[in-house]
């Protein structure tokens, strides 16, 4: 059923509020644009399921008002884009949020279970996902556009159910929650300039003045893909500022020789193009980026390095965890450098924080100390890390 008056939507949200929770999904576009484009709202309330279009005339705030409430237990699967949206909508970032993808993955259901295995594995029942690429802006929707979208919310709340029960049987909620604090956060939603400039492909080949031209470049281009709402893309390649920030060229006819740069982009962002450049190279020296290259592991740190990564997926698999969840390549090294220099602080390392620290990093490091040693464990057939004799 659609949810076409506000205060139908007003009755449902006040259900919502009384139960404490209810499951949520959106259909949205975003290629052609910066900000996705929300298309459609789908929520369930108890046993009750209903679509809601965000381009009738309805009023979400009824909706709007619960994202931030924190009594009120919103259950996605797989929400960060969703959660962009709704932290978009009402302005403030989302609270109580419960991913089931998440948890799932404290489960042995692997790192990011889809929606259909998901459902597959914890209820026995069969999701179809032949919709997942359908135009959701067009109007009116197939009955095939509704039944899909409806699919998308009709388990989730006994799949949070069934989630909830697992995790505390096994005493894992308070991991499973600390890690959807993250949705509970600003920078989540708002990053720092230095924390999104990480994924600018090949920033990680500039020196320090290139990325100080760099981070201004990237700051105009998130600016104007803002004004036009066009993807960052559309306005100019990752690669084409890197490479403009590189060679730092101090008029157009520079800018003209750098590779890929098209003529027609050429002549709507030269002039911005080069007061990027020109403030990145005022830049006094003492305010440039610090950039970690990291030096050349020694052989003994390799060697550590190799254990040590062995040693967590170990860990890892006999609770059944994706090793991907609980660290990255580069949270192990950081570890085994800081382990090398008698440098470990936990505060800087993700590894040794929470439910990881309590886990997996203290073991790593008694590893490494030579306190634990890997081996099998015959009862459960996992790989164990076990006290030195």
């Amino acid at each position: 059923m659609y949810l076409e008056q506000s205060d139908q939507l007003e009755q449902w949200m006040q259900r919502a509020t009384a139960d404490g929770r209810y499951g949520i999904d959106l259909e949205f576009i975003r290629e052609r644009t910066y900000y996705p484009q929300l298309a459609l709202i789908q929520i369930a309330v108890g046993t009750d399921l209903a679509l809601i279009d965000p381009l009738g005339e309805v009023d979400l705030t009824p909706l709007i008002d619960t994202i931030s409430d924190p009594s009120v237990i919103k259950v996605v699967h797989a929400g960060s884009q969703d959660l962009e949206i709704l932290e978009q909508l009402s302005d403030r970032p989302p609270r109580a949020i419960f991913d089931t993808q998440i948890a799932s993955a404290f489960l042995g259901l692997g790192l990011q279970p889809s929606y259909a295995a998901t459902c597959g594995q914890l209820l026995g029942v069969v999701v179809e996902k032949g919709e997942s690429w359908t135009d959701w802006l067009r109007r009116p929707l197939t009955p095939e556009q509704e039944i899909y979208a409806i699919d998308d919310v009709r388990h989730l709340l006994p799949i949070h159910d069934r989630l909830t029960e697992q995790l505390e049987s096994e005493g894992r909620i308070t991991w499973a929650l600390e890690e959807m604090k993250k949705y509970d956060l600003d920078s989540t939603y708002h990053p720092l300039i230095e924390t999104s400039i990480r994924k600018v492909k090949r920033a990680g080949s500039l020196k320090e003045r290139g990325m100080a031209i760099l981070m201004d470049l990237y700051a105009w281009r998130e600016k104007e893909a803002q004004t036009k709402d066009r993807p960052r893309r559309r306005i100019l390649p990752d690669e084409i500022l890197v490479e403009v920030a590189r060679r730092a060229p101090r008029d157009v006819e520079g800018l003209q020789k750098i590779r890929g740069l098209d003529p027609r982009d050429l002549r709507r962002h030269s002039g911005a193009l080069l007061a990027s450049i020109q403030r990145g190279r005022g830049v006094a020296e003492e305010d440039l980026p610090i950039l970690h290259k990291k030096r050349r592991l020694e052989p003994q740190e390799e060697a550590a390095l190799e254990l040590s990564t062995s040693a967590l997926r170990a860990l890892c698999r006999a609770q059944r965890i994706a090793p991907p969840l609980v660290a990255r390549g580069d949270d192990v090294e950081n570890l085994v450098r800081a382990h090398s220099a008698g440098d470990l602080v936990e505060a800087e390392h993700s590894l040794l924080r929470g439910w990881r620290g309590e886990m997996f990093g203290t073991k790593v490091v008694g590893f490494l100390d030579g306190k634990f040693q890997l081996g099998f464990d015959q009862e459960t057939g996992y790989p164990s890390l076990r006290p030195c004799l």
